[in-house]
């Protein structure tokens, strides 16, 4: 059963649980499939250029209730767009940059044209309106979304295809941005450049505030607990990575257990948290 907000009311906690990553694993997608039919997963990504696009479609049709966004891609695998017309984004070999970082770096150098990123957005959230899926928010493939270039391009292509939300607001810092440093500094660096972009944008600026930028890949039941102690009024979203595989840098199986956990759900009850979806608060 859809766990939909019962008052539209400012005063609500909203909260949209939102796995990215759909499409990137058939183990990641069957781990967001179960956190969704098992625990408080409202929401997903998917990744815009996934490979195995129909049985990423089919998958997705398991679960319609499931909120369904595209997770805008610039950094691993390759173009949806025809290559020849997004020449910026591309290595020597014709596919994207490896990592985030990469692009980044890219980008400082001045080698990223604005133009090349929005078509290839484009023809990302093309493939997928496509195939019959309800796109109901955007959001980006490693926060690539918080540089300007491509923040300003995200809302422009969101307008054109109809789609009311973008993820634009991260969290306020945190006592977790101490304890790591190394994401926290990635936290700090992340705030920095958002601000600098929803200055930028127009309606969609304020979006839901989002949380787990630092815990990203290892967002366990003790501070999926502390984020919801400290949710205000408003709408919010959960960004979380579960799955049935994990890697040396995400523990998927471990966010897949707090994502079901019966505490977690229990919390949310005693602060009277309305789980929703994209398409629900916008």
């Amino acid at each position: 059963m859809m766990r939909t907000p019962t008052v539209d009311s400012a005063a609500q906690i909203r909260l949209v649980v939102n796995a990215d990553d759909f499409g990137m694993s058939p183990g990641i997608s069957r781990g967001i499939l179960r956190a969704h039919r098992e625990g408080i997963v409202t929401s997903t990504s998917l990744l815009g250029n996934c490979g195995d696009f129909d049985d990423v479609r089919a998958m997705l049709a398991e679960a319609p209730e499931l909120g369904v966004g595209v997770h805008l891609a610039l950094a691993g695998r390759g173009p949806i767009a025809d290559p020849a017309l997004v020449p910026s984004l591309l290595t020597a070999g014709g596919r994207f940059h490896e990592r985030g970082t990469d692009f980044v770096a890219a980008w400082t150098k001045r080698k990223i044209e604005a133009i090349d990123v929005e078509r290839e957005f484009d023809a990302q959230i093309a493939r997928v309106r496509d195939a019959g899926i309800k796109i109901d928010h955007l959001d980006t493939h490693h926060h690539l979304g918080f540089l300007p270039v491509v923040g300003r391009t995200v809302e422009a292509v969101a307008r054109k295809h109809g789609i009311a939300a973008i993820r634009s607001a991260i969290e306020s810092p945190t006592l977790s941005w101490v304890t790591d440093p190394q994401r926290g500094l990635k936290a700090g660096v992340l705030t920095g450049l958002g601000w600098l972009t929803r200055r930028q944008l127009g309606a969609r600026r304020h979006s839901a505030q989002s949380w787990g930028y630092v815990e990203s890949g290892r967002l366990d039941e003790v501070r999926v607990l502390e984020i919801i102690g400290r949710l205000g009024p408003g709408p919010h979203e959960l960004i979380c990575h579960p799955g049935e595989d994990s890697t040396t840098s995400y523990d998927y199986t471990g966010e897949l257990r707090a994502l079901t956990s019966p505490k977690v759900r229990r919390a949310l009850g005693q602060r009277g948290v309305a789980l929703c979806r994209w398409g629900d608060l916008f």
